[in-house]
């Protein structure tokens, strides 16, 4: 039984149409007002809602753009007075899923709004798979175990269901990129294209041809039409990195576009129409960079009208682990090592070791010692050697740390160096053979360890 929603003054078309409804098996609720309809609408929930064209005090057309501006998305069907075909059209305009006009006839009454019903259900069952893919893009690409992340995540899917501009901020390394795709993903945009751009990495001479577009002959070079980032993104997502690098030069129309929806191409002679969501992201204040005049305020606004941002790593403790073990499984595989995991020392480190570069550090440095280790765990030693000594004095347990593992190593070599003496019945060349290092060196690592 699907639950309607009825706006009429009409008492003989509310009983015609709460027949026939019932009769197909469905629950018609009337309201006589336009704000009573939109009060209703906030306590319950409707497969569809149908609006007379004259109400008390109000036109009906006028409360179809409530409901739409609303952002709900049941279909809603216009009751027109006879022959005013010129209010049908304009609510089509606005959103109407489809209109009738009066007299009413109950079959062609129920034939409509069973076809809008059943397009409704549809576009659920499309909007909840959707959302179970997006959910599995979350866990697959995406770490949140940490009560930090996993309140990010939780906003993420919320403004996911919208349209409005998202500023993404974090450190560097943090994982920008991958929620702005991630938004998309869960948005209603999702089948459309996701563009990104890295605002810092196009120089400033090209950037403005590159966002908007150019036509053949706007530059020496232009030798055919270019269509911008903008342009490609309508109908989905243009994700701005670094936004903050964006010259004041070209604020003034990346605003245009915002309040507008349109962009011009360089040389173009008319504005084009462009269906955009944008995500923005830095690792930038731009507060600060307002104060400074290097960024509009008005700009500032447009872009962030929510946001979001993502935990630095050292914030995230509880997900170091997991992701650590994630990146030592996908990129061993890759490089066909078979490394079980991380000895203790290796992971003390990652525990207590400040993560300037967050998860890109994490990810690189995993590779590193991937490339570099031989046994069938990555050892403490092997992931020290690996970090700089500025970075490492960042890390408050830093020097403890190195001398437990500087201990461990030795305690291990000297038991490799045991069994090598014994082995070799304490022949010291067949003994420095087996471990692959010159008499000598044997000699005085024995010497070191007592021997």
């Amino acid at each position: 039984m699907k639950r309607i929603l009825l706006i009429s003054k009409d008492a003989e078309s509310r009983t015609r149409i709460e027949n026939a409804m019932n009769d197909e098996g469905h629950h018609v609720e009337t309201v006589a007002r336009g704000k009573d309809a939109v009060n209703r609408m906030s306590e319950h929930d409707y497969s569809l809602v149908l609006i007379e064209e004259k109400l008390h005090g109000q036109k009906g057309l006028n409360v179809l753009k409530e409901i739409k501006a609303a952002g709900y998305t049941m279909p809603v069907i216009l009751i027109s007075e006879q022959g005013s075909k010129e209010v049908a059209l304009q609510a089509i305009k606005h959103g109407a899923y489809d209109f009738f006009s009066k007299p009413i006839h109950d079959e062609f009454v129920a034939t409509v709004i069973n076809r809008a019903l059943e397009k409704y259900a549809l576009e659920q069952e499309l909007s909840e798979l959707k959302q179970q893919a997006a959910d599995k893009v979350l866990e697959d690409e995406i770490v949140a175990h940490s009560p930090a992340m996993i309140q990010t995540m939780n906003l993420a899917r919320k403004v996911s269901k919208t349209d409005v501009t998202v500023m993404i901020t974090g450190e560097s390394g943090s994982g920008k990129d991958l929620f702005a795709k991630t938004l998309h993903m869960m948005s209603t945009r999702s089948g459309g294209p996701f563009v990104s751009v890295n605002c810092a990495a196009i120089p400033e001479t090209l950037l403005e041809a590159e966002l908007f577009g150019y036509e053949k002959g706007a530059f020496t070079g232009a030798a055919r039409q270019h269509q911008g980032r903008f342009e490609r993104a309508s109908g989905g997502t243009i994700f701005l990195d670094e936004v903050g690098n964006i010259p004041m030069s070209l604020q003034s129309k990346l605003l245009r576009v915002l309040q507008e929806k349109v962009i011009e191409r360089l040389s173009g002679m008319s504005p084009i129409a462009v269906d955009v969501r944008v995500i923005s992201a830095t690792n930038k204040n731009l507060d600060i960079e307002v104060s400074q005049k290097r960024f509009r305020e008005d700009l500032l606004y447009r872009i962030r009208v929510f946001d979001i941002r993502i935990p630095s790593l050292r914030e995230r403790k509880e997900d170091i682990p997991i992701l650590a073990e994630r990146f030592l499984a996908q990129y061993g595989e890759n490089m066909g090592k078979n490394i079980a995991g991380f000895d203790t020392m290796a992971m003390k480190f990652f525990m207590t070791y400040l993560w300037p570069g967050n998860v890109r550090e994490m990810e690189n440095l995993i590779q590193r010692a991937l490339i570099l280790e031989e046994g069938n765990m990555i050892k403490g030693e092997t992931v020290f050697s690996l970090v700089s000594e500025e970075n490492m004095t960042r890390s408050p347990d830093y020097i403890n740390a190195k001398e437990k593992v500087s201990s461990v190593a030795e305690h291990e070599e000297k038991k490799l160096i045991m069994e090598a003496l014994i082995k070799s019945h304490w022949k010291r060349q067949k003994a420095a053979d087996y471990l692959g290092m010159s008499r000598k060196s044997l000699f005085n690592k024995m010497k070191k360890y007592g021997l």
